[in-house]
């Protein structure tokens, strides 16, 4: 095609082969048709495509034929929405998409709080420190309390738990 001329015409063609153009319309196709041969060809070929299909033998449908598709149409329609969900590709892509999410997650996790080998004989608190068994700890109630081993402290610390909805902590003398 040329210009925006035959674009035009070419647009008309399914109208031309039905002769359902106007009078004044299939004359200006005509005359452009007679003066362009890149529009001529391009009719031509067209009209031998639907020719062709003409000739092609008409297909008989069995008399079954509807009411096994509608039967069929029935079938899909009463499919579960998990049924729907598993037989489509998108079940996979998620499970795709969930499996890679708990991959950066776990990653992430051990970015922020690595898990580092411990040695033999060394165990951890709760808060990742190293506490070796062997050296002597003082409790804290030890560390601040300048009168833990005066004679006349009369406060006396009685075992007890403290709980909560989630946590419990127990409470402990700093004598030995």
């Amino acid at each position: 095609m040329q210009n925006t001329d035959c674009k035009f015409i070419c647009e008309q063609f399914t109208e031309y082969q039905d002769n359902s153009l106007s009078s004044k319309i299939r004359a200006q196709v005509d005359t452009h048709l007679a003066s362009c041969s890149s529009c001529s060809e391009i009719f031509q070929k067209l009209a031998g495509v639907i020719e062709t299909l003409h000739k092609l033998p008409t297909l008989q449908a069995s008399t079954d034929f509807t009411s096994t598709l509608l039967s069929r149409i029935d079938t899909l329609n009463q499919e579960t929405v998990w049924q729907k969900i598993y037989h489509s590709s998108y079940s996979r892509v998620a499970g795709y998409a969930i499996a890679a999410g708990l991959i950066v997650a776990i990653g992430i996790n051990i970015l922020i709080d690595p898990i580092s080998p411990m040695k033999s004989g060394i165990q951890s608190n709760f808060a990742g420190e190293r506490i070796n068994p062997n050296q002597p700890t003082e409790s804290l109630a030890e560390i601040s309390d300048s009168s833990a081993n005066h004679p006349a402290d009369s406060l006396t610390l009685q075992n007890s738990t403290i709980n909560s909805q989630n946590q419990s902590m127990q409470l402990v003398s700093g004598k030995k």
